[in-house]
């Protein structure tokens, strides 16, 4: 059997368990858990306005206008999806007209009615703040004006803030981990990479199925993953699913080139934000840790910023204000939080002078435990950090290791890929699908798969921070990746899936810094994995697993320790871990006690 036909039996295996992927972002997720995105919001009042940019680009803009006196405050919603028929518009149409507010919504450019080319995102903050202008000059606009959204609508609303228009009294960005680049280290850029490695089942769902760059292509492209993911090299991936051009090839040339995530507007923290914001995000969601250092890069302005973390995957927010089941995870909350009524609270205090909220720093929803916590800061400031390190018997112990050092190895055949189960995945567009917090077992008993295991807890412990994991490794290759997945095991041994985190090798430096393995030679690494609030019960255990794949979530590693993207060969590599003293091993994990 030749690679590539290994590679696609793998892949369909993988399908089997149900990883399968949407043409557009969340949307699978959002709808399983909350129906009521099928609301019908009217016929909007001004239809398909043609707005003009500053070079001469129009924008097709609907206005839904409440019929009460002028002036109003205003909503504006920009999107890539077709302003008319994507569930979230139509939901915050009904919702805010009635309320009084004013809601325009705006197809992005190169998108269904607008002119022009898309991308993702160069043109966002100046073709948003170019109708904040129109919208200001409008008889029936107050002058101020607020954002709402998630994922795309989400993202684009951080390169408006960007922009530091003074119409830009509020945004709610939801979901919108994907506006980050090189802030806070991450490089993450439409949330397309993970430390390094490229997300390859979202981005190439999303550009296969959505990434039309003109009008006439903006639509919802059918496609076939099973027989595209396979596919080698990664770079013809998309090309096998359309024909028209999307930026899928760029993304994956340019990761590592600076000057290219400037212009695309990606944030830096260098932004100078001054619009007063409410994020909301869920656990389960791919960007949770950027949509955290997203809020604290505006807060850091000095500026009135609340975040809202909420049990869920990629945009299922409101769906997590009532009884669920997140992936294997019920849900059950002891007391609602009222998403739509804190939102609308904070549009109109800051566009209409409504009542001042009395909104925490920080709400937080630990998972297990059921309940919303409140902070002043992330992690909370009673949050201890806790070191598990790795030890004798593929053990996970709070005492770090004294004697000779012990060694653990696995093999990574990119042509045998881990399977991705759950975890970090949106853009499935399967209604039944499983991702976020979804057993592991499945995965566990494999040899390409190393498991630390704590001993049973004696006592509860609540999780409320994020996760990392400080590794001993070398390779016999000049380049792996290591994909690290923190799980709770019940009195059952069912292995649930907490949080994911992936490094490739080279980027142990820094993704600014790429060098290249010694073959043999070793390294002191730092893996980054996603915040979670959770709670451990007594009995259970505390799981680190350690692989070299997670596939398709994550592209494979070909590890020749050349560019990857488009190259077709590949080698397995042989990784070895180490723990002892002068080279230990851990995650760590913050611990909260009441």
């Amino acid at each position: 059997m030749t690679p590539r036909r290994i590679a696609q039996v793998v892949v369909l295996t993988v399908l089997v368990l149900g990883v399968l992927i949407t043409p557009w972002r969340g949307v699978g997720s959002r709808i399983k858990n909350f129906a009521a995105w099928q609301v019908q919001a009217g016929t909007p009042d001004q239809t398909n306005l043609m707005i003009e940019m500053g070079d001469g680009v129009r924008l097709a803009t609907d206005v839904y206008l409440p019929g009460a006196d002028a002036p109003l405050p205003t909503v504006l919603m920009r999107l890539p999806y077709g302003k008319r028929d994507y569930g979230e518009v139509r939901f915050w149409v009904d919702k805010l007209v009635p309320r009084g507010f004013a809601v325009v919504v705006q197809d992005m450019r190169g998108r269904h009615g607008s002119e022009g080319v898309f991308a993702p995102y160069p043109n966002a903050g100046p073709d948003g703040a170019a109708t904040l202008d129109w919208i200001v000059a409008q008889p029936w606009s107050n002058g101020r004006v607020g954002t709402l959204g998630c994922s795309a609508l989400g993202e684009s609303q951080l390169m408006l803030a960007a922009q530091g228009h003074p119409a830009h009294q509020a945004m709610v960005p939801i979901a919108p981990g994907g506006a980050i680049g090189s802030l806070g280290g991450s490089y993450g850029y439409f949330g397309a990479f993970e430390g390094g490695v490229f997300g390859l089942a979202a981005s190439a769902g999303w550009f296969g199925g959505a990434g039309g760059k003109t009008a006439e292509f903006s639509g919802h492209h059918p496609i076939e993953p099973a027989s595209a993911l396979p596919h080698l090299p990664v770079i013809d991936v998309v090309a096998l699913m359309r024909s028209d051009p999307t930026d899928y090839e760029d993304f994956l040339r340019h990761f590592g080139d600076a000057d290219y995530w400037r212009k695309a507007g990606y944030v830096t923290g260098q932004e100078p934000f001054s619009t007063p914001a409410l994020f909301i995000d869920s656990w389960h969601d791919p960007g949770i840790r950027s949509t955290f250092l997203l809020a604290k890069a505006v807060a850091d302005r000095g500026v009135e910023t609340h975040m809202i973390a909420t049990s869920g995957t990629h945009c299922g927010y409101l769906g997590s204000d009532q009884e669920t089941v997140v992936g294997d995870l019920p849900v059950a909350p002891q007391t609602r939080l009222g998403f739509v009524e804190t939102i609308i609270g904070f549009l109109n205090q800051h566009l209409a002078d409504g009542p001042v909220q009395d909104l925490p720093r920080l709400s937080y929803y630990a998972l297990v435990e059921d309940r919303w916590r409140t902070a002043e800061a992330w992690p909370p400031t009673p949050a201890k950090p806790v070191q598990f390190y790795l030890a004798e018997g593929k053990s996970l112990s709070q005492a770090p290791p004294t004697g000779m050092p012990e060694q653990w190895s696995f093999r990574s055949d990119p042509f045998d890929p881990v399977p991705s189960i759950g975890g970090a995945l949106c853009c499935t567009g399967d209604p039944n699908e499983l991702s976020g917090p979804v057993f592991q077992n499945a995965i566990e008993d494999r040899a390409d798969v190393l498991i630390f295991t704590s001993a049973p807890l004696n006592a509860p412990m609540l999780l409320a921070g994020p996760i990392w994991a400080d590794l001993t490794v070398s390779a016999d290759v000049l380049d792996t990746d290591l994909v690290l997945r923190v799980t709770d095991v019940d009195t059952e041994g069912r292995s649930l899936l907490l949080q994911e985190g992936a490094l490739r090798l080279r980027y142990r430096n820094g993704i600014e810094r790429p060098a290249l393995l010694t073959p043999g030679q070793s390294y002191q690494v730092r893996i980054e994995l996603r915040d979670i609030a959770y709670f451990l019960k007594s009995g259970h255990r505390l799981r680190l697993g350690i692989a070299g794949s997670s596939f398709p979530r994550l592209e494979r590693n070909l590890n020749t320790g050349g560019r990857n993207y488009d190259e077709t060969e590949g080698q397995v590599a042989h990784v070895t871990l180490s723990s002892g003293p002068g080279g230990l091993s851990s995650v760590t994990v913050h611990v909260l006690s009441d």
